[in-house]
């Protein structure tokens, strides 16, 4: 996990980090009284506000997105509205269409309730690589197909 030493959210308010809600949750004698009390930091943003979020701060038109991420239209806006489920690797895709760097790939994986990227994993390894290098999507792409590892989206064709 990439941490901080002080995280902010992106009202740069201050959040507490993974390791804190850990300790705090292994210490704490009732689980109720646990949720009950951190309650603000268990929740996940909404995924189409925040993916709207990311398009705006990036200056994205969300067409523009589904077609540079290979994302069908109908499905992209279903997923934009909430109506359906985004997929592990059209995260990917739209990460690495907007640019987001390795942190914020792992926060749209996990807003998305998506396995973050593992390092031990091949693929995963791979696209932590083309991430961290600036790669865009096409060239990452070429990188899973170079390698002989499935390329994003490929699986749910």
């Amino acid at each position: 996990m990439f941490l901080e030493k002080v995280n902010r959210n992106n009202n740069g308010e201050e959040r507490m980090q993974t390791m804190d809600v850990m300790a705090k949750l292994i210490s704490s004698k009732n689980l109720q009284n646990f949720i009950d009390e951190n309650d603000d930091v268990l929740q996940l943003p909404d995924l189409p506000q925040y993916l709207a979020e990311l398009c705006q701060r990036k200056d994205m038109p969300q067409n523009k997105l589904f077609f540079e991420a290979d994302i069908e239209k109908s499905l992209g806006y279903q997923i934009f509205k909430g109506r359906r489920r985004l997929s592990r690797d059209n995260a990917l895709k739209i990460a690495l269409v907007l640019k987001l760097d390795v942190q914020e790939t792992q926060r749209l994986l996990t807003v998305s309730m998506n396995s973050q990227l593992y390092p031990f994993v091949p693929r995963d390894a791979a696209i932590l690589y083309c991430l961290h290098h600036g790669a865009d999507y096409m060239e990452t792409q070429e990188s899973l197909y170079d390698l002989g590892m499935t390329v994003l989206g490929d699986d749910a064709k």
